[in-house]
């Protein structure tokens, strides 16, 4: 029984550590840096290359 109990107790651990490292993944903030086009007079969103991208 406490083989068991053991080798449960071990893979709780391991799925725990597992999830919140999932969950550290997961929750990466998805916002971009805004800024302003001067010459359209319009917002806009940088882009993985660092152009300026109109948002509508």
């Amino acid at each position: 029984m406490t083989t068991i109990a053991r080798r449960l107790t071990i893979v709780t651990l391991m799925m725990t550590i597992f999830a919140l490292s999932f969950a550290a993944l997961a929750v990466q903030p998805s916002k971009r840096p805004l800024g302003f086009n001067i010459s359209t007079g319009s917002l806009c969103v940088y882009s993985n290359s660092g152009e300026c991208v109109a948002t509508l």
